[in-house]
């Protein structure tokens, strides 16, 4: 009977998941959305919400970010959001969410709003002193082109990139650092 209702609860929870997959991939249409409501939840909670972006257009731009602390004493440090090419296969399977988080969503002007809550928690990684707590984090784009095929392939990528921007830059609080 224990074993009857296991296998029950195991299918339903399978149907669920992969009911919602297929709804959240399906394309975007007034039934698809009357349909994917329940699933929302689950899909953000655990991570397993897709998007095609990677398939939209080819990307002619390699981005990647990082953060300049300020601290108290004047001091300054740059941290690096995660970057696939300094990493290992199996710590960029683990942080690829992350390295998303920290590229694609902050990168994206539609995205800024996520860009506070960034700092904040930037300035948290690096209060480490409390004699010198962060006193600014300012976020920093940074970007290379990529030539077409026929025009790089077989050529060495470029060694400099092509440009940097400022795209948020803020005093920390004391709040923020708790």
């Amino acid at each position: 009977m224990l074993q009857k209702c296991y296998k029950t609860v195991v299918s339903l929870a399978l149907v669920w998941h992969f009911s919602g997959i297929l709804i959240w991939l399906s394309p975007a249409n007034p039934l698809q959305e009357q349909l994917i409501g329940p699933f929302v939840w689950y899909l953000n909670y655990f991570g397993l919400w897709q998007s095609w972006a990677l398939f939209v257009s080819p990307h002619m731009v390699n981005y990647y970010m990082t953060a300049m602390v300020k601290f108290r004493d004047g001091t300054v440090q740059t941290w690096e959001f995660p970057r696939p090419e300094k990493m290992g296969y199996l710590e960029r399977m683990f942080k690829e969410r992350y390295r998303q988080w920290g590229v694609d969503a902050l990168n994206s002007d539609a995205e800024s709003y996520l860009r506070p809550d960034a700092a904040r928690y930037i300035a948290r990684l690096h209060n480490t002193d409390p004699n010198n707590p962060p006193v600014r984090v300012c976020i920093i784009r940074h970007w290379t082109y990529i030539p077409p095929p026929e025009e790089g392939l077989g050529k060495p990528l470029p060694a400099e990139e092509d440009g940097q921007e400022v795209i948020f830059d803020t005093d920390v609080q004391p709040g923020d650092l708790s």
